[in-house]
């Protein structure tokens, strides 16, 4: 069992279509996934919306929140869950049941695999994730945007760096390790998981690093291969001076290195 914990902001259509892909191969209503949404103070009435697709779409739990970011969604989601399974996903991505089996069938047949990315592409063939590999200095994100639309690039199971926030899987024995370590707690005394507090990514970044650094594994597989948009959520051009970019990346880069410089992690 796996505990898929989505986070939305503005993106009702990006979201419908992940619950209407998620259900279209579920066979006898028995689900390999218990599924999590929050709701991130979108601007749109998502109570009344979401009230009409909880049964329909086999959701869980629903939970709504102002808008503290993906890290603090994903934290309290997965503080919810009692899959042995974590899977932390934007709601601009989509995946069906068989995916979550095979994502399942890929930890369950190899107990090294502590974190786990699928293979991610756009509505118009171009990868958006093909694993994070290089330094921790100088990460390599391998083939992003190449034209990918046969789905025939990057087909392989391979150790890596990193993995995208956008669809992350991890051990729940691992995630509370990472929480509940003695050195991030210190830091972090209030923390309730894994991912670091950041307003704009470094999120998982820090998890994947952190993990690794005290012997977990983290692994791509472009054998299981799914869809993100990329960006639903975001209005402003990156080179907009306002943008997420401009205005939170900074400050979230700053929270990572000092966590890293804090914990003994080099970058």
């Amino acid at each position: 069992m796996i505990d898929l914990c989505v986070t939305n902001h503005n993106t009702i259509a990006q979201l419908e279509k992940l619950l209407t892909t998620l259900n279209s191969d579920l066979k006898s209503g028995v689900k390999p996934w218990k599924l999590y949404v929050t709701d991130n103070g979108s601007k749109t009435n998502m109570k009344s919306w979401m009230k009409t697709k909880i049964e329909k779409y086999n959701i869980d739990r629903v939970f709504f929140k102002k808008n503290n970011g993906y890290a603090v969604s994903s934290n309290y989601m997965a503080s919810k869950g009692t899959s042995d399974i974590i899977g932390l996903l934007h709601s601009d991505v989509w995946l069906s049941t068989s995916d979550i089996i095979k994502i399942q069938n890929r930890f369950d047949s190899n107990p090294n695999v502590h974190i786990l990315g699928p293979k991610q592409r756009n509505d118009n063939g171009l990868i958006l994730n093909a694993g994070i590999f290089g330094t921790n200095a100088e990460p390599i994100y391998r083939g992003y945007m190449e034209s990918d639309s046969l789905d025939k690039l990057y087909r392989d199971f391979h150790e890596c760096l990193d993995v995208p926030s956008s669809a992350y899987f991890i051990r729940r024995s691992v995630w509370n390790i990472l929480t509940n370590h003695p050195k991030y707690k210190r830091l972090y005394p209030d923390s309730i998981g894994a991912f670091l507090n950041t307003p704009y990514f470094y999120e998982q970044v820090w998890s994947s690093y952190f993990a690794r650094s005290l012997g977990y594994k983290v692994f791509y597989d472009g054998a299981i291969s799914i869809g993100h948009s990329g960006g639903a959520s975001t209005f402003l051009p990156s080179d907009h001076p306002q943008s997420r970019e401009n205005v939170l990346l900074p400050i979230s880069e700053k929270i990572f290195i000092y966590t890293c410089d804090n914990i003994g992690i080099k970058l």
